[in-house]
């Protein structure tokens, strides 16, 4: 199994040259020095990569949606699980005619005027010839979501790649579609009211200048007067526990926020995204290793913001191994004006 980084640029990319970590290294400042909580311990069967949770407010019950399994479902009536996988999101293969129709992508999924829409990606591993589809439902269970095929595509030579869309509803009331991998970072794209059609051209939000511009699965959220644009960055699968890419290499989030769902983002130093800026927000530490594909939500039980990702268990019957990708859950802590995250 392999995620974003894998996806996007093939494994010619696992690998980073000395320039390209000093890059990565630099967008973390002191990754060695940074503490951060463990997630919280689950029950029942949590193995996903690029999570996307959400709480359903008829009844609170939780759902989680997966890479892999044609955007695959897991459910739970309480955080903590146990969690149960029940099925998919699109019953059969997407209607977008590409490679990789069979297994889509980082779904991102959120409830706007009366429905779910979950925005899933389809491509093939190092290919710029994807496609960001959407599907919607009424109640988020299997067997009810609708695929209206695709929202944004692009294919070779394109200045970006269109995977890892994520959805915001920008300071004006209209919906904004942040997306990329690799190529030249993020962007953004102005949605139609349909959530569905675009309007104008895709606009540069964060990029990272040092080879392989290793950025991707961005997030936006609104918390008090900003926006907060959350990212992953680095090598993100594909490990060999005998061969690890260099400490602080591996994957890991950060995040910059700004006045506007459009951005400018910078980050803690007033370093613009666009300019290899970042505030770290998550790292490697303990049994988490190359945390990322960050979403976020808010708990009705606890209230808390609650910081959805993924890790590699760096103890599994097979260390180190991708196949073991888990959900890690934490809790967010404001009060700075950035987020923390604490145990929950």
């Amino acid at each position: 199994m392999a995620t974003r980084s894998a996806r996007s640029q093939g494994v010619m990319f696992r690998t980073f040259s000395f320039s390209a970590l000093l890059g990565v290294l630099t967008l973390g400042l002191s990754v060695a020095a940074a503490s951060f909580p463990n997630p919280l311990k689950l029950s029942g069967s949590a193995l996903v990569h690029d999570p996307s949770l959400v709480q359903r407010a008829s009844d609170g019950k939780y759902f989680l949606f997966t890479t892999h399994n044609r955007g695959g479902i897991l459910t739970a009536t309480k955080l903590a699980g146990p969690w149960s996988s029940v099925g998919s999101i699109l019953a059969k293969d997407s209607v977008i005619n590409l490679p990789g129709r069979d297994d889509i992508w980082a779904p991102d999924v959120s409830f706007h005027n009366g429905q779910y829409y979950a925005y899933y990606s389809v491509s093939t591993f190092g290919s710029q010839n994807s496609a960001i589809g959407l599907a919607t439902s009424s109640s988020m269970e299997p067997g009810t979501w609708t695929d209206h095929g695709q929202v944004i595509a692009s294919t070779k030579g394109a200045q970006f790649n269109t995977i890892d869309g994520n959805l915001v509803i920008d300071e004006n009331g209209s919906p904004l579609l942040t997306f990329g991998s690799f190529w030249s970072n993020i962007f953004q794209v102005k949605l139609g009211s349909n959530f569905q059609s675009t309007s104008g051209s895709p606009a540069q939000v964060s990029f990272n200048s040092t080879s392989p511009q290793p950025e991707e699965g961005a997030f936006v959220w609104k918390h008090g007067s900003f926006y907060y644009l959350f990212f992953s960055s680095g090598t993100c699968c594909g490990f060999d526990a005998n061969n690890l890419p260099p400490a602080g290499n591996e994957y890991k989030v950060f995040v910059g926020r700004s006045s506007s769902a459009h951005g400018p983002f910078v980050d803690k130093s007033g370093k613009d995204l666009r300019k290899t800026g970042g505030t770290l927000v998550l790292a490697s530490h303990g049994n988490v290793y190359a945390p990322g594909g960050q979403s976020i939500f808010t708990d009705s039980k606890s209230g808390k913001d609650i910081f959805v990702y993924h890790y590699v268990p760096v103890n599994s019957p097979k260390p180190y191994n991708d196949e073991y990708s888990s959900l890690g859950l934490n809790a967010i802590d404001w009060s700075s004006g950035w987020p923390v995250l604490t145990n929950i």
